[in-house]
This record gives C-alpha cells, structure tokens and sequence, in this order.
C-alpha cells in the first residue's frame, strides 16, 4: 500500500517554468544518499522503467513529492503499469476529482485492469458517486472478485446509496468467509448498532471473548450505540462508561454520552465528560462542538461560540461548527 500525500507540486511547475538553466531541478539532490545508488543504475540504463519506479517510491516515502512525481512520471512513460499508476494516484489523495480522472486517463492504456479499476471505485466512493462506484464493483463483484477488500467496498457503495439490506447481507457473507478480518467486524458491528439490529448481541460477545487481554473498548461502544437506538439511555450510559473504562483514550465514547447527555438536557454532567475527553484529546474538533452546543444552551454564548469557532479551526469540514458561531455573532 503507497503512503499517502498532500500534492505539494509547486516547487516542480515553478521550476519547469523557469527556463533552461537546470533541465533536472533536483539532479544534485539525487546524486547524494539515499538517491545515488539508483541513480547511477538508471544512468547506466536509462530506459529501464522499474529502476524510476524505484527512486520515485524512496522519493515519495521521504516527502520528496515533486521529485517522486517526475520519476514516476517517466517510469509510466517508459512502460505503462498499474504500480506506477497507483503510484502517481497517491500524490493526489486530497483531490479526489483529480484523483478520479488520473485513474481514468491511466484505465485508457490499461483497460479493464482490476487494480485501477478498484482505486477508481474507492476514489469515487469518497465523492458520494456511488452509482459510478457500484457499476465497478458489481461488475467485478460478478466476475468472482472476493478480495476482502473489495467486497467491503462493494458493501460500503451498496449502504452508501441506501441499499442496506444487500449491504448487511454482503457483509454478514464477508464475516462468516473471513471473520479475522477486523474491519470488516467492525464496520458489521456499528451498522447492527445503528440500524438497532439484535444481531450485534451476539457479534459484541464473540468480539469481548476474542479480547484475551479486555482492552478493547469497541464492542461496549457498540452496544451504546445499539441501546441509544433502542432508546434505553441508561444502559447506552453504561456502556459508553464500559468503553472509557476499558480504554480511557477512547474519545469516540466521550462524545457519543456527551452528546447523549446533552439531548437528555443534562449540560452540567455532558460538560464534564467532554472536559474529560478534552484532557485525553485536546484537538478532537467533535469534542469542541459538542462543548460549545451543552454552553449555549446554558446562556454562555460567547463561550459557545469561541468553542464553535476551535472545532472549525480544527475541522475545516465541519461546517455546522462554522455556522453556529456565525449565528451566535
């Protein structure tokens, strides 16, 4: 699996476009260690494509984006491979458009390439296409593909498009064929817990006797999401308390009895669970959020909005955050 980046490329298209001074920007760098060894092999063949997939992926690994890019760019160009194209497709995981039609661009010289075809699905999933993701993952759902994986995917864009039923029954199958598959157990677990589903009984007992050390709080977390549902609060408290006391780093139990203390209209005790989350997990943007919402429905506004504005700072995604601090002006 590539190491993902941010695609920092300034530095290469500035330098391209600076005349022709230096027609390799980073030739000195690359005649130094760790570079140096690759790059005499590629002087002495300089038309092997691998011998630039290899100096890019060591570029790559050290943060050395532009520089990476460029090998792995000629590498693609030499002979194209599904490796370099995945390669290249990591640069651009926080552009997940660009990232798509990378993909797309790399599928017309290697059609039908399983591979690609699978990042394309993921990438798409990430921009809530997931008709565009289920057309590939059905399709290769129906040629026998059972990568665990993939078929977690395939159940991923299947829940994504409200298809729940066929979602839970692909993951029930995944679970049976590969149950030390943690994810997948996982993510089984949570969607039972949500939709209020039994079933997560049974699987949260079988998760705590796997448990030789009960150290993972996971499975009480479940089953306070699972009892919220059912709207047995007290029993969700519990729980929820079960998994801070298994894990006291565990922010995501804080905030779920934060939150569900807060919609009990119990400010007072839900500000004390999240200024305790808040010491575990001092940049959790949820805690912040959840702080700011208990204070202003105490009357402390301007505190509520100081808290709004710290979770937005931390989560540029989380809008409400933004919103509510806005309207508390």
């Amino acid at each position: 699996m590539f190491l993902k980046h941010l695609p920092i490329l300034c530095l290469f298209w500035l330098t391209a476009c600076g005349g022709s001074e230096s027609p390799d920007p980073f030739h000195a760098h690359l005649q130094q260690p760790p570079y140096l060894e690759w790059t005499e092999k590629i002087e002495r063949s300089p038309q092997n494509d691998s011998l630039y997939f290899g100096r890019g992926m060591l570029l790559l690994q050290n943060d050395q984006l532009a520089a990476a890019r460029i090998d792995l760019e000629k590498a693609w160009s030499i002979q194209p491979n599904p490796q370099y194209a995945l390669a290249l497709s990591s640069l651009l995981d926080n552009d997940p458009p660009k990232q798509a039609a990378h993909l797309q661009k790399s599928l017309m010289q290697l059609p039908e390439n399983f591979l690609l075809e699978w990042a394309l699905a993921e990438t798409l999933l990430r921009m809530d296409s997931s008709d565009a993701a289920l057309n590939i993952t059905g399709k290769w759902i129906a040629k026998g593909a059972l990568e665990p994986e993939f078929v977690l995917l395939h159940a991923q864009a299947l829940k994504q498009k409200d298809r729940t039923d066929e979602a839970m029954q692909f993951m029930e199958k995944l679970h049976e064929v590969s149950p030390a598959y943690r994810e997948a157990t996982e993510i089984l677990a949570l969607w039972y817990a949500e939709s209020g589903n039994e079933k997560i009984i049974g699987l949260t007992e079988k998760m705590v006797k796997a448990d030789s050390l009960k150290r993972d709080p996971l499975p009480h977390y479940f089953m306070g999401i699972y009892f919220d549902t059912k709207k047995q609060y007290e029993r969700s408290i519990s729980a929820f308390d079960k998994a801070i006391q298994t894990d006291y780093h565990f922010t995501e139990a804080y905030i779920e009895k934060g939150a569900l203390l807060y919609e009990q209209r119990k400010f007072t005790n839900a500000l004390q669970t999240l200024e305790k989350a808040l010491a575990v997990a001092p940049d959790e943007a949820a805690v912040y959020y959840w702080t700011a919402k208990c204070q202003q429905a105490q009357g402390d506004k301007e505190s509520a909005r100081m808290n709004y504005l710290k979770a937005y700072g931390l989560d540029k995604s989380f809008t409400q955050a933004k919103q509510a601090a806005e309207q508390l002006k």
